[in-house]
């Protein structure tokens, strides 16, 4: 499989044979390594925070992580720590068949997400169409996925739900969900500072302080600035790929009475970076009808015109002469900046010992502004600018409780979403200017129940629902501004007027669970999902109507199982699924209009697996590894003319990798009064994958197998720390993302840095 990379790298292996190495070097460790003293006993064990029994929420209740009856992978903020873990994305490198991707798209915004889970995903950042894959910090449903590339500051723990979650969870959940949880304050008085350095000027200052104010009244402060150089170079000014972050969090929990718990946060963050990495691979010259030769034609002409413009060297044409894996040309603005801040009021009364109800009330602001010279060079061939603002309010009511001697565990509750923004595109071509500002909606109502009943003592059998009222709004005001090419100012790109849709749709939810031993648990689960419609945003020349798309469906099917040994030093969790993947939301294009048609393009049957495990061996030594496999495959392809299917039955999915692996091992020495050292080796792994459905090879991530190693150092009491790693040792320079606007011509890569290291120190106290 071809790689992209801007010097020549040994050719990656199997995954297989990754897989034997990984298990060669941890066995001659093993062998090689000294007896080590129990850890545990001192109370100093790093390890622990790899291996115990995370207490989840997945079903809205808490319960162990083994204990759960479905296929959630959970990380504790300790474990993320000792695993080298500062950034959300970096969870698809150690979760299988996950997909975390940083991806600026055409606007390039740095803080965009783009995440896939078995094979379900969303690609794009607009606010007329929803996310594949559902994003909760604290439980709440965070709606866009600008600014969702967050950095993780005083995490409880994470987890990662796959499959459809459309009975407990808030909105389009049919790919899976992901759930950050906060640490809570505690009755401690304590915190720490912590401080990095690293490759390209790394800078990270990380402070924490739990302070009681009162006995019943509890606080915590976290905050973070982090900055790191860019990687591409731009001569205009300013590299590349840069980080200017800050944020900061704080919480309240006051405890009102025996039995009433409120707990309040507010959190803010700023990125201000000079843009993303992109850089040129094509310019567009040799692509039949591109934008690229119809500039080289009609604006400069002469010797730029076709066919000697592909090759002329004159500053003046637009072609390969600006294309460059390094560095880029470009001296239009570009830059991307995102504020994001929200608050969250949680009330927990519990009106007996066997009724609870909850509360949860939130609200979040999110304003972005980014630019990019999207053709990096000099001219102006196209330019993006846009803003994105966007107000949420929700609010949750939870009824859960037992019954029948406990026998029965059940959950009601009501949902109400609100939002509304705007995102203002200005887009600057050589022959028009155009200013395309458009305001969304959504309304979103739901009412929801699960109960969880024990039919004998090893026999549970759960059932779910979901009713969803949906209604979207979307507000249009497109025109022209300049032309060049028949168009007078202000002409309509779309018509004028608030356009609305509305959904409703009832998910259900089935899972029975078996205990054949205290140590191995089977399950099955029956669930549906949906991800509601939306419009098409970006699209000339005009048009009379608003094209629109409908909801998307998916039907899946999972069997799975949980061991624990008896000592609880080794777990091995495993689940098949099959899911039927129906009205796919899918870009198309529509013959003589630049931009993509968002459609419904017919259906898909996805089947796959996933295996995890995690063992401490001999208190000293932690091994874990998992192993996902996706099978996606278009069964029906139906788009009504004059809309043209970019996909085809023959079609790989898009940001989807066929197989993903990770692997590692860590080794704990207790130093005695010098404290404790743990080393850990890591490597993960994943087929290749195209970066959009139109399978474009020049933006294709290729097969990859990536190292990480990282030494930690704890003082006795664990009052001082120091961490040193190395992420991408072999220094794979791959490419991570890319962009193909195939109605302009041009072909944008996105690289990733390449090996970084860090070191930091902790002081605790």
């Amino acid at each position: 499989m071809q790689h992209f990379c801007r010097r020549p790298r040994v050719a990656n292996t199997t995954v297989l044979t990754r897989i034997n190495l990984s298990v060669a070097i941890a066995s001659v460790l093993i062998a090689a390594a000294p007896a080590a003293a129990d850890s545990d006993a001192q109370g100093q064990s790093r390890l622990g925070g790899m291996i115990e029994e995370i207490t989840v929420t997945a079903r809205k209740r808490e319960e162990g992580l083994q204990e759960a009856p479905l296929a959630v992978t959970a990380f504790s903020g300790d474990g993320l720590e000792v695993r080298g873990v500062s950034s959300i994305s970096e969870i698809g490198a150690i979760t299988p068949n996950l997909t975390y991707q940083n991806n600026p798209q055409a606007g390039g915004a740095s803080s965009v997400a783009t995440v896939y889970i078995r094979g379900v995903g969303q690609r794009d950042f607009l606010g007329t169409i929803d996310n594949g894959v559902g994003f909760y910090i604290d439980d709440v449903y965070i709606a866009r996925t600008v600014g969702a590339t967050v950095d993780l500051l005083d995490v409880e723990r994470i987890e990662v739900l796959r499959g459809p979650q459309g009975t407990l969870f808030g909105r389009n959940n049919v790919g899976g969900a992901i759930a950050l949880h906060s640490k809570k304050p505690d009755e401690v008085f304590g915190g720490y500072v912590d401080a990095t350095t690293g490759t390209d000027s790394l800078s990270r200052v990380k402070v924490s302080l739990n302070a009681p104010i009162t006995e019943n009244l509890l606080s915590s402060f976290a905050a973070l600035i982090a900055t790191q150089d860019g990687y591409v170079e731009r001569p205009a000014g300013g590299d590349l790929g840069d980080d200017d972050t800050q944020a900061w969090r704080g919480a309240l929990l006051w405890q009102a009475a025996d039995n009433l718990e409120v707990h309040f946060t507010a959190d803010y963050s700023r990125e201000a970076e000079k843009g993303a990495a992109f850089t040129l691979a094509e310019a567009g010259t040799l692509t039949p009808g591109s934008f690229a030769g119809f500039y080289n034609n009609v604006v400069p002409g002469g010797a730029c015109a076709y066919p000697a413009g592909i090759t002329e060297a004159d500053g003046a044409c637009y072609n390969e002469q600006w294309a460059s894996d390094s560095s880029n040309a470009g001296t239009a603005p570009t830059y991307s900046d995102t504020d994001v801040w929200g608050t969250n009021l949680r009330v927990v009364w519990d009106i007996s010992d066997s009724l609870t109800l909850k509360s949860i009330t939130a609200y979040r602001d999110l304003d972005a502004e980014f630019a990019r010279d999207a053709d990096a060079s000099p001219l102006k061939v196209v330019h993006f600018f846009d803003t994105f603002e966007a107000q949420q309010f929700s609010q949750e009511i939870q009824l859960q409780g037992s019954a029948f001697d406990g026998r029965l565990d059940w959950i009601g509750g009501l949902y109400y979403f609100d939002e509304e923004g705007n995102n203002r595109n200005i887009l600057g071509f050589a022959i028009a200017d155009f200013d395309s500002d458009n305001d969304f909606t959504t309304t979103s109502q739901a009412v929801f129940t699960q109960g969880t009943y024990q039919l004998t003592d090893r026999w549970d059998i759960t059932l779910g629902l979901r009713y969803t009222d949906e209604e979207k709004t979307f507000d249009p005001v497109q025109v022209v501004l300049s032309s060049n090419i028949g168009f007078a100012p202000g002409t309509p790109i779309l018509p004028l007027g608030k356009n609305t849709r509305t959904t409703y749709e009832t998910t259900p939810m089935v899972n029975t669970a078996y205990r054949l031993s205290e140590s191995l648990m089977l399950y099955a689960t029956y669930s549906e999902g949906f991800r509601s419609g939306g419009y098409v945003q970006r699209i000339f020349p005009p048009l009379t109507v608003v094209p629109e798309f409908d909801p998307e469906f998916v039907d899946a099917y999972e069997l799975g199982f949980k061991y624990t040994s008896e000592q609880g030093s080794f777990t091995l969790n495993g689940a098949v699924f099959q899911m039927d993947y129906t009205d796919i939301q899918v870009r198309t294009e529509n013959p003589g209009f630049i931009g993509f048609f968002e459609a419904n393009v017919g259906n898909a049957e996805i089947a796959g697996f996933e295996l995890e495990s995690k063992w401490q061996m001999a208190s000293s030594w932690f091994l874990e590894g998992a192993v996902g496999y996706t099978n996606a495959k278009y069964t029906r392809i139906d788009v009504e003319p004059p809309l043209t299917a970019q996909v085809t039955t023959s079609s790989d999915f898009d940001h989807v990798p066929e197989w993903s692996v990770s692997i590692s091992a860590a080794r704990e020495f207790d130093l005695g009064d010098r404290g404790l050292l743990v080393a850990r080796l890591s490597g993960n792994y994943h087929s290749g994958y195209f970066n959009n459905p139109d399978n474009s090879p020049g933006i294709q991530t290729p097969e990859l197998d990536l190292w990480d190693a990282i030494l930690v150092w704890t003082s006795p009491q664990d009052t001082y720390g120091i961490n040193f790693g190395v992420k991408n040792l072999t220094d794979d320079e791959y490419l991570a993302s890319g962009y193909n606007n195939t109605s302009i011509g041009t072909v944008d890569r996105l690289y990733d840095r390449g090996r970084q290291w860090y070191l930091s120190g902790r002081y605790n106290f």
